[in-house]
Order: C-alpha cells, then sequence, then structure tokens
C-alpha cells in the first residue's frame, strides 16, 4: 500500500461518522486500499525499460499518485469492487454483473469520455442533470456501438451487443448494480485525488451527482453514504470548519437530498 493511500485510509478510519455499520466501512476501506494497484507500474525498473522508468518516474513527479486514471484503470477497480460487492445479494448473477462491468465503458475507446460537469461546475448543461442532453447521447451512443460491434469478431457480436444495450438501457439488476458502483468507485477516486481539496461547485456536483448511484440500486445506499461523508470530512478539515458548517455552506438550512 502506498503511503498516500495508507495515510487517507487511517484518518478515514478513525474520523468516520459512527451511523455507518462496521461492515460497509471495512467494505469501503478494502475498496479504497485496492486503489494502490493503480500505483504498481509494469515493467517499472527492468531490464530493457530503463529509459520508460525514468519518463514515468518524471511524471509522478509532476502529477503525484493517484494520476487522473484511464477508463481501463477505472473498469477494472469498477469490476473489483462488484467481484467483492455483489455476493451480498444473492439475486444477482455474479457472472452478468462482471461481464457487465468489463464492458460497461468499451465504447468510450471511440467515443471518448464525456464531462458530466460541464463548464459551469454544476452538470445542468450535460448528460447528468439535463435529460435532452442525455437523449442526444444516447442516439449518439447508438453509432459508437455500430462502430464498435463491426471490429469484434463475428461470435462475440451477440453476447456484446446484449451487455452494452443492457448497460446503456439499464435493463437487468445487475446493469442496475453496475450502474450503481460506477458512481461509487467515482467517490472513491475523488477522495483520494482531491484530498478535500475542492470549491464549493464541486463539492456540490460530486455528492448530488452520486445520488444517482443510489438510485440505480437502493441497497448500496451506506456505501454511498460512508464515502460521502469521508470526502467531507477531507474537506471541512481543510477548510478548519465543522462538517455541519461545511454542509450548511453547501446547501443552505434546509434539509438537502442526503443526509
Amino acid at each position: 500500500m502506498t503511503a498516500i493511500i495508507r495515510r487517507y485510509y487511517d484518518v478515514a478510519t478513525d474520523q468516520r461518522t459512527g451511523d455507518v455499520s462496521k461492515d460497509v466501512d471495512r467494505d469501503v476501506q478494502a475498496i479504497v486500499w485496492a486503489m494502490g494497484l493503480h500505483n504498481i507500474r509494469r515493467y517499472f525498473h527492468q531490464r530493457f525499460w530503463e529509459e520508460e522508468t525514468r519518463a514515468s518516474e518524471f511524471a509522478a513527479r509532476i502529477e503525484p499518485f493517484p494520476r487522473l486514471e484511464s477508463v481501463a484503470e477505472h473498469s477494472w477497480h469498477l469490476a473489483y469492487i462488484c467481484m467483492l460487492l455483489a455476493p451480498r445479494h444473492p439475486d444477482l448473477d455474479q457472472t452478468k454483473v462482471l461481464q457487465i462491468a468489463t464492458v460497461h465503458d468499451i465504447l468510450e475507446i471511440i467515443s471518448g469520455d464525456d464531462s458530466p460537469i460541464g463548464r459551469d461546475g454544476t452538470g445542468r448543461t450535460t448528460h447528468a442533470f439535463n435529460q435532452e442532453v442525455a437523449q442526444q447521447r444516447a442516439a449518439a451512443e447508438e453509432l459508437v456501438l455500430a462502430q464498435y460491434l463491426e471490429r469484434m469478431p463475428p461470435d462475440s457480436v451477440h453476447e456484446q451487443r446484449k451487455l452494452l444495450n443492457d448497460y446503456r438501457d439499464v435493463l437487468s439488476q445487475e446493469a442496475k448494480f453496475v450502474k450503481s458502483v460506477d458512481k461509487l468507485q467515482t467517490l472513491v477516486f475523488v477522495f483520494l485525488k482531491k484530498r478535500g481539496e475542492m470549491e464549493d461547485k464541486h463539492l456540490r456536483f460530486t455528492l448530488s451527482y452520486s445520488e444517482k448511484g443510489i438510485s440505480y440500486f437502493p441497497p448500496l445506499e451506506d456505501h454511498f453514504r460512508n464515502l460521502q461523508n469521508r470526502i467531507l470530512e477531507q474537506a471541512a478539515q481543510r477548510r478548519h470548519m465543522s462538517v455541519d458548517e461545511l454542509r450548511t455552506q453547501l446547501f443552505g438550512t434546509q434539509l438537502s437530498f442526503w443526509q
């Protein structure tokens, strides 16, 4: 485990809110810990890879761990979380969960990774919270799916189309679960990367957007609350204020959609 992960792992454990179950807290700690694999480089310091190692070390000095993750890294970590949590839900087909998790973002090799935040930082002009934009994005994905499947071996086209349509249209319980974990994994990355140094707009967006994850698969709500609270605790500590003061600053005195 890297020193950075150990530091935030321990701080979050010591300062977590008391209303989160120990089982959920242990789950989240394991999920955060697993991000350490992002920092293990293949070929690093191996013979014939000296030049690439020097370049990698230089890049790490510019952008410390965790660097902005690739879609492949995100997909691996999402699949790992699915493997940890899916067995708690016997109605889920675990094989199907992992199949969907593996391919859930594969179309981004063609389309790229669309920003859900938007330039104003609220998500109101993107697929995150704008239904019209979301529909336009879905239509564009149909074309991307066709381009992707053209590249696939003929005997895999049917299965991949079925999995990707299931995920995109959120048809099965397994797709809902993976959709939910997709948002949960994002919270883990934000927690480790930002370390509480976030603008108000970014905090509001992150907490609001993660609510979609709960709506997809409500049984994971406690895991979302745990990570939301960890992010809030980090930000409050950075600002030398209490979590309650920060909540009021972000959402006002009215009850928000999350506690």
